[in-house]
């Protein structure tokens, strides 16, 4: 007889769109389903890393490799609502497969001025100021083993692709935060679970990377021109601790994006260094001594950038839930 099992997660998530909250994953029976919701919210935001690594207005990482950057007066603005819906089956007691299907919904604000601009230039500002986006975002599809798992150790490896399902909006620009969908990757993760002999306690590493695939893009001119973003390559590191239904966590992340593929495509290479906690209340840690009608978990989290490159900068907040049916 088919059992279901139905996680939900709401996620309030102040956070750029390419990073995620704590990678908790739990095992999937075969013939089970597993169904995640999550809600993202980054507030409008003005600064960013430039290419030194020092903190900057958000224009000057937008306009990086134009020498009349530092005329421009004005501020440019980013926010985003981003809804992912992420379903998983279990094909074998080993074996797992996992679609995650994003609306999303980006908008770009400018006051952005420069008094001489040659009408190319003034393209360059126009295009800055209309970058939005609202519909479905690209699809992403996840397959995953459980190479081992034992009262100790639990570890997880797979392969991810990306689909270039994203169609709304105009994706322009080159930056690593640049806006748009439609880009495709191929990529493949590990993760490393240890359970050391202590009650509640998990220690988690989370290693992935991408190989960004060619497709088209705009640059901020207008141009149409073939694009491959910068292949990427992140690390997580979290310890976490569950005890009479309190959970705590901290998380480190690091994450490398290398130069895009533009004709103009140079010194874009982007990185992150920033650091979450999450503290929550529920009854999954009952779990361990008997079963429940319905284990359920709250979380608050607070993300801050450390250092970066090419990067926006923004503290990030997180609420997300978890039930299961």
């Amino acid at each position: 007889m088919k059992q279901f099992l139905i996680t939900f997660v709401f996620a309030l998530i102040i956070i750029p769109a390419t990073l995620s909250a704590f990678e908790l994953e739990n095992r999937i029976p075969a013939s089970v389903w597993e169904l995640e919701m999550r809600f993202q919210y980054t507030p409008a935001y003005s600064r960013a890393f430039n290419g030194y690594g020092q903190e900057a207005p958000l224009q000057q990482l937008m306009l990086w490799d134009r020498d009349w950057r530092d005329s421009v007066e004005g501020e440019l603005q980013r926010q985003e609502q981003r809804l992912e819906f992420s379903i998983a089956y279990g094909l074998s007691e080993i074996w797992m497969i996992e679609a995650t299907v994003p609306l999303v919904q980006r908008k770009q604000t400018s006051t952005l001025n420069f008094a001489s601009a040659t009408s190319s230039q003034q393209i360059v500002l126009d295009n800055l100021a209309s970058e939005t986006q609202s519909g479905p975002g690209d699809i992403s599809v996840q397959i995953a083993k459980d190479l081992s798992a034992t009262t100790t150790w639990y570890n997880r490896g797979g392969f991810t692709l990306r689909l270039p399902t994203g169609t709304s909006g105009t994706p322009r620009g080159i930056a690593a935060n640049a806006i748009g969908e439609g880009h495709s990757s191929v990529g493949g993760f590990f993760h490393f679970n240890w359970f050391p002999l202590t009650h509640g306690l998990r220690n988690g590493i989370r290693l992935a990377a991408s190989n960004e695939l060619v497709t088209k893009r705009e640059t901020l001119e207008g141009e149409e021109v073939y694009y491959s973003a910068g292949h990427r390559a992140e690390i997580f590191y979290n310890w976490s601790i569950e005890r009479q239904n309190i959970f705590a966590g901290t998380e480190f992340h690091y994450f490398q994006q290398s130069e895009s593929k533009l004709p103009i495509g140079k010194s874009n290479a982007a990185f992150l260094k920033e650091i979450s906690f999450e503290f929550g209340y529920g009854n999954l840690s009952e779990l361990e001594q008997k079963s429940l009608s319905v284990p359920w978990q709250v979380r608050l989290g607070y993300t801050r950038p450390l250092a970066g490159q090419n990067t926006p900068v923004a503290n990030r907040l997180e609420l997300s839930s978890t039930f299961y049916f």
